[in-house]
């Protein structure tokens, strides 16, 4: 059988419907645009979001799906009508499962002469409200997931996300220099005067997103030096000489796109999202060019020298973070308090939860005096106890169980692919990273950078398997998911002669 290898850009690309073409642009502009104004909090953003990747997901009808892709979409399918099972109970006056209303309702009845219906949330239409993030994440999802399967388009999503963030982080460093008290010029900030946050409001989300951005560019230098890569023994001046002249201009505009990037994350000064960002990029490095290193103990000593120049960089560019490292330490004052308030919220109701963007409402009554009266907790800033707290357990269990199963199915991708592996692997860090992060602040919920990740996260997810031509289905390459013809696909694992991670 004869293998077709198929260009970004040529007939696998083209041959697609021009609704498709139309939507992924689409797709690929929202991701883009998303963070732009203050991080698309509030309604009137994700609305508007909802809408164009509404419009996006009636334009990718004409794909055809793989089984993986219908597994993934059914397992989407799945949670989401846990959520809305979740949501109907926390609003009904009488749930379907005939829980007890929370108990706050009897006794502002007692205090109040008007008719108060009882319901699970302490809010009335709080939890329908409060959805936007998720409905907004559930498309951007759908879409990476059926677009995806086309390896041209995940690599131009991978190429929007990071040559958005390099379009912030330049456009943030030189309004920053110019004025920072302002976020690029237009919106005055808040607080977090000395510190650059744009295009978000929370310099934290900031830099979790320049961290995931760099970390693109990283890999798409990375993928630059694996195809140049001395087929003999490997040295330095070797893969100069392999690297020709356009081969270098790209190398070093992904090294600048890079650096860019790599600064302005260190001028946010967040100590987590500059941490956990750079150790998500010595994995991703370490884990790309696993195959080169030696079998024993590569990978360990891959991992030691990327953690060194790790700590360079911060001492080089990130005097601000270790500054704040080495006078506020890893926790903030208050910070553990309000874990164990939400903890003791959510043992009070474990099922469902007290509603869905409830916590700002309920935390008040948990508060301790330990909790300094400056400022106002409206999050708990743990994306994952607070989904427990206003969502119940089982729905904070399933979506945590559901996405460590996407962590092994990016695994998966990683550990097999043969070409494009920076898909899955950037997928698997950039999320990771992000549920990491949240479990010290709440990146996840801002949806400005939430649907980056859902994207990354659809796409990887659905370059992780094999295509239906290799399974001997014929169903078609990541190339070519409409066309006639596909050809046989020859991403993964199983031809001799490439190490992984290799493009052609």
């Amino acid at each position: 059988m004869t293998r077709l290898r198929l260009p970004t850009g040529s007939s696998g690309a083209t041959a697609l419907p021009w609704p498709v073409r139309w939507s992924s642009w689409l797709f690929c502009a929202v991701v883009a645009v998303a963070p732009l104004p203050l991080g698309s909090v509030g309604g009137v953003a994700s609305a508007i979001w909802s809408v164009l990747l509404g419009i996006a997901l009636l334009g990718v009808l004409p794909m055809r799906l793989r089984g993986s892709q219908l597994a993934i979409l059914a397992v989407t399918a799945l949670l989401t009508a846990l959520a809305m099972l979740v949501l109907h109970e926390q609003s009904a006056q009488r749930p379907w499962l005939g829980v007890a209303p929370n108990a706050l309702w009897a006794e502002a009845g007692k205090l109040l002469p008007a008719d108060l219906p009882p319901a699970v949330s302490i809010a009335t239409n709080l939890p329908f409200y409060s959805a936007s993030v998720g409905i907004v994440c559930l498309l951007s999802f759908a879409i990476g997931v059926v677009l995806g399967a086309n390896r041209a388009m995940a690599r131009g999503l991978l190429r929007a996300v990071a040559v958005a963030g390099l379009a912030y982080a330049i456009t943030g460093i030189v309004t920053f220099a110019i004025d920072p008290t302002r976020i690029y010029l237009l919106h005055e900030k808040q607080a977090q005067l000395e510190w650059l946050t744009s295009p978000f409001v929370n310099r934290n989300t900031a830099g979790i997103y320049y961290g995931c951005c760099a970390l693109i560019w990283l890999l798409f230098g990375c993928e630059l030096i694996e195809r140049h890569w001395p087929s003999r023994r490997a040295s330095l001046p070797r893969l100069l000489a392999r690297l020709d002249r356009p081969a270098r201009r790209r190398l070093a505009g992904h090294a600048l796109g890079w650096l860019t990037c790599l600064v302005a994350m260190f001028l946010t000064g967040s100590r987590g999202g500059v941490g956990i960002s750079l150790l998500a990029a010595v994995a991703a490095a370490a884990i790309f060019f696993r195959n080169r290193l030696p079998r024993r103990y590569g990978l360990i000593m891959a991992l030691g020298v990327g953690s060194l120049i790790a700590l360079a960089l911060l001492q080089l560019l990130g005097g601000g973070v270790g500054a704040r490292f080495s006078t506020i330490g890893l926790s903030d004052e208050g910070r553990f308090s309000t874990y164990r308030a939400t903890l003791r919220m959510i043992w009070d109701h474990p099922w469902l939860g007290d509603g869905f963007g409830s916590f700002e409402w309920v935390y008040p009554a948990y508060r301790t005096d330990d909790i300094s009266l400056r400022g106002t907790w409206n999050r708990a800033h743990n994306s994952w106890l607070e989904l427990a707290s206003d969502g119940g357990m089982l729905m904070a269990g399933a979506v945590m169980i559901a996405l460590l199963a996407a962590f092994g199915v990016l695994a998966h991708g990683v550990r097999t692919r043969r070409r494009d592996v920076i898909v899955p692997l950037a997928a698997l860090c950039a999320s990771a990273a992000g549920a990491l992060h949240s479990m010290i602040d709440f990146s996840l919920q801002i949806t400005g950078y939430a649907v980056v990740i859902a994207a990354l996260l659809g796409a990887g997810l659905s370059q992780s398997f094999r295509s239906g031509g290799a399974a001997g289905r014929g169903r078609g390459d990541d190339d070519t998911d409409v066309a006639s013809s596909p050809p046989v696909n020859v991403d993964f694992a199983g031809e001799p002669g490439r190490a992984a991670g290799q493009g052609f």
